[in-house]
């Protein structure tokens, strides 16, 4: 499978034995590729197109079932996906997360450790796929695979000042504001108007002196659940 980019290159990936494009993808100039490939049309067309669709229909499917806690069902579909496409990212993102939902910690974290190692799940329309997968960690407790997976994240968007927001909530909820601190107020360096991380930084001085205070407001397109308002630090 190959496609034209806007710089005239053309990206490349191999065709799986069910005719779908699979694993990593690499670029060639124009010259390489007309020397080293014959087109073929008609495989396009009758092989890959039609699998192409039915995989979207399939993991879309899975992603709706996933939104209603229809969990079972979920798991279905991202596993027929998956047999279509051991290396789909979208899938395994899916996949993992219901078996988050239902608690299966054991499955969850062998689904993470497979997308650790598909090549393609590192690119930055993936990025808020990791940023789940760190939320769906930390609210289960999980802080150390939560951390890993936003610094995943974070390796796909070094910018995004919420997904910042959120380490820090993670590191708080952990038992280390000292570190949860610096994450905070790198995020205020990187947007002054982020209110709700400001509130978060006004929060940690209430703490620090040994007083309650109510959980600071959310950020928009942050982690929704907000600190303990008595946290063990």
């Amino acid at each position: 499978m190959a496609e034209e980019q806007e710089d005239g290159d053309f990206s490349t990936q191999r065709l799986n034995r069910n005719f779908l494009p699979s694993g990593p993808v690499k670029i060639l100039k124009r010259e390489e590729l007309l020397r080293q490939y014959i087109p073929e049309p008609s495989i396009y067309m009758n092989k890959v197109v039609p699998i192409m669709r039915r995989m979207e229909e399939t993991v879309e499917r899975g992603d709706r079932h996933r939104e209603r806690s229809e969990l079972f069902s979920a798991e279905f579909e991202y596993q027929t996906a998956l047999e279509l496409d051991e290396e789909h990212v979208r899938a395994t993102f899916g996949l993992g997360l219901t078996y988050l939902e239902r608690h299966e910690v054991e499955n969850a974290e062998r689904v993470f450790r497979k997308l650790v190692r598909l090549e393609a799940a590192f690119q930055t329309e993936h990025k808020h796929l990791f940023n789940e997968f760190g939320i769906q960690m930390r609210k289960r407790g999980m802080y150390s695979q939560a951390m890993k997976y936003y610094a995943r994240a974070y390796q796909l968007s070094k910018d995004d000042e919420h997904l910042i927001y959120n380490m820090a909530r993670t590191l708080f909820e952990k038992g280390n504001p000292k570190v949860s601190r610096r994450f905070l107020e790198k995020a205020l360096r990187m947007n002054p108007d982020f209110e709700e991380c400001r509130h978060f930084l006004e929060y940690l001085d209430i703490l620090k002196e040994g007083k309650n205070a109510p959980p600071p407001d959310l950020a928009p397109g942050a982690d929704p659940s907000p600190p303990p308002a008595s946290p063990d630090i």
